[in-house]
């Protein structure tokens, strides 16, 4: 499980690779940290390879969400597949975050 963060048109992206799930909290929860205190206003999570999240994952991205938009800031996510697209819908992340298929279109989107 990698979380990894580069700044990219504007926006800062975090990606999510392998698993989502509170043992990786602490390192997305730091990359957001980070995210914060850049000063940056648009935040990307992509998650074209993530292959599985559970509810401590879920709970992280309502509660940033819930947090940035106080903030005023922004926070969407980019490619979820199979299992965990179905999750997202489970759980209506989607009614929360704006879910795009590319990084490119959540960027344009936040202009």
């Amino acid at each position: 499980m990698s979380i990894t963060q580069r700044v990219w048109l504007d926006t800062t992206v975090i990606r999510v690779e392998d698993v989502f799930t509170h043992r990786n909290r602490k390192e997305f929860s730091s990359a957001v940290a980070a995210f914060r205190t850049s000063g940056g206003r648009h935040l990307i999570v992509n998650l074209h390879e993530t292959t599985y999240m559970d509810s401590a994952a879920l709970g992280l991205l309502a509660l940033t969400s819930q947090q940035f938009s106080v903030e005023e800031r922004r926070i969407s996510l980019v490619g979820p597949q199979g299992t965990v697209k179905q999750i997202l819908e489970m759980a209506n992340i989607d009614k929360m975050i704006t879910v795009f298929p590319t990084e490119e279109a959540a960027a344009a989107r936040a202009v």
